[in-house]
């Protein structure tokens, strides 16, 4: 059956800084979106149709053995696949409508440098908001990268005072999740706050700090959630958080800061938090990295505070080798290297590492969180991550299956 289409363009929501899109720019998103939908929903099941026709009569119990690396990273079954002629189709369109969307944005955003660069002025005419600090260390794994095959990742600077690569996320993230991170793109956000409020309905966090927080999009609905909270967005890459405080601005938050620092080892003088949250950051930061921040977090955690964190689900023991290889497919080819470590952690066991009590650790799941009013109702809300939100299964602990693994401890 012919796949639903995800929502055009000028759907998508139009804050202060958001890049002017012409006819021809819209039409270009709109084709790179369908195409993505369709790589997604009609030859995606081609590749496990070829997977279960050509390879899988072929593997030995040592290429399902998981007590092999390989074998768990799905890494044996990307060997064996890889000369299949359906696979290579699949892979050689995905990666190359991932280099064209990009491609795509940064041309809009490079168009429009200057303009971007006179609307945060005018938004950002104070400042007080805004923290930027250029000595702030990138880390290795950020700066090697390239996530997501954005050319010299979101902290890089074309020019001094430079915000194209956050206008670029801004668009390009439209295209890859087909409009499914809703309208602001804040489907994270709006799904770790709406949780929240459902299980601790009498949680009152004074200060919150969201870790790795990009240019906000995913800050801005806690910020929305609880207004009488002091909200710190902290970031390393400096075009991302000009860029999002300007955004911020625009849309009339008044309560967050926007700071640049590095997350493993972020100021003391930034203060303590009673819920300090980070979305989809971990699947990008090493395991040394990780570890540090979420020392870090633990630290900076008020007593009877919480972190709380929204990430890719993990793979248990059931998984079975064809969806290990699918679900680590962008660590080898859309530059996520550290999706393949971070699938096989036992997260709790790393918050009690870093310093949090085991029975005050929990794991949960959540859909995204798609705000009503935006998209025609004919329009579909993809996800190329559909593989992912497999149904919850009766009396299993840990991930439930919803959607996005989340998992967090109160101190």
């Amino acid at each position: 059956m012919p796949a639903p289409l995800p929502p055009p363009v000028h759907c998508a929501y139009r804050h202060g800084m958001s890049p002017t899109v012409t006819h021809d720019d819209a039409a270009r998103v709109n084709v790179l979106s369908s195409l993505n939908a369709y790589i997604s929903r009609q030859l995606s099941p081609g590749v496990k149709l070829a997977f279960q026709r050509d390879v899988e009569p072929r593997l030995t119990p040592a290429d399902t053995d998981l007590n092999d690396p390989k074998v768990r990273a799905g890494a044996t079954v990307r060997e064996k696949i890889a000369p299949n002629p359906v696979y290579q189709a699949w892979a050689s369109l995905r990666r190359n409508t991932q280099e064209m969307n990009r491609q795509n944005a940064r041309h809009i955003a490079i168009g429009q440098m200057d303009d971007l660069k006179a609307r945060a002025a005018e938004l950002g005419r104070n400042q007080e908001g805004l923290s930027l600090d250029p000595a702030t260390p990138i880390p290795r794994y950020l700066e090697l990268a390239d996530n997501h095959l954005q050319p010299g990742g979101y902290h890089a600077e074309i020019t001094p005072g430079d915000m194209t690569a956050a206008a670029t996320y801004d668009i390009a993230t439209f295209v890859t999740a087909m409009g499914s991170f809703s309208a602001k793109g804040d489907s994270g956000g709006r799904a770790v706050a709406a949780w929240m409020k459902w299980h601790f309905p009498d949680f009152r966090p004074k200060r919150i700090l969201d870790i790795g927080a990009a240019h906000g999009n995913n800050t801005l609905p806690l910020a929305a959630a609880y207004p009488d909270a002091e909200v710190v967005a902290l970031d390393a890459g400096a075009p991302m958080l000009r860029y999002g405080y300007a955004r911020a601005q625009s849309m009339g938050f008044t309560n967050v800061k926007f700071v640049q620092q590095n997350a493993e080892d972020f100021d003391a003088n930034l203060g303590t938090f009673d819920w300090i949250q980070s979305t989809m950051v971990f699947h990008e930061t090493s395991t040394a990295g990780l570890r540090k921040i979420m020392a870090r977090m633990f630290a900076a955690l008020n007593p009877g505070g919480v972190t709380l964190n929204l990430e890719q689900p993990n793979f248990t023991a059931e998984t079975p080798v064809y969806d290990r290889f699918l679900r680590n497919w962008d660590a080898w080819y859309n530059n996520e290297p550290f999706w393949v470590q971070l699938h096989e952690m036992d997260m709790p066991a790393e918050l009690v590492r870093a310093g949090f009590a085991r029975e005050k650790c929990f794991e949960g799941g959540v859909n995204p969180d798609i705000e009503p009013g935006h998209y025609p109702p004919w329009t579909a809300k993809l996800s190329r991550h559909d593989h992912e939100h497999a149904k919850p299964v009766t009396g299993k602990t840990g991930y439930n299956g919803e959607g996005w693994y989340l998992f967090g401890a109160w101190k």
